[in-house]
């Protein structure tokens, strides 16, 4: 796989061309052809969103206070959403992407309609 490459010739292993591969998972983060963050960012969306969506019980629950379901969502939700961020190339898009998803789940245990 080449990451922000303009070379184009084919990769040979013993007479035979290999394949490039589009993106693929390196210890938990996803790697592409562009070098984006783009998907990264959506995979790490989609697996605090499912780590969410498991705390249901919890964040309905009433006798459990609004400070210690802050305190589990920061501590199951946000560190699944935010794993390898500081290698994420920061922009105003992807700012916004992770706190729309912040901001719903907060609603959400909140009780905010």
């Amino acid at each position: 796989m080449r990451v922000n490459t303009s070379n184009i010739e084919k990769f040979r292993f013993e007479e035979t061309e290999m394949d490039e591969g589009g993106l693929f998972v390196y210890l938990g983060s996803v790697v592409s052809v562009n070098g984006g963050t783009g998907e990264d960012v959506a995979s790490r969306n989609k697996k605090a969103n499912c780590v969410f969506v498991q705390l249901y019980p919890v964040w309905r629950n009433h006798n459990i206070s609004k400070g210690v379901k802050m305190r589990i969502f920061d501590i199951n939700v946000k560190s699944v959403l935010l794993y390898a961020c500081e290698t994420w190339k920061t922009t105003n898009q992807i700012t916004r992407r992770l706190q729309t998803f912040i901001n719903k789940c907060l609603r959400r245990i909140m009780n905010i309609k």
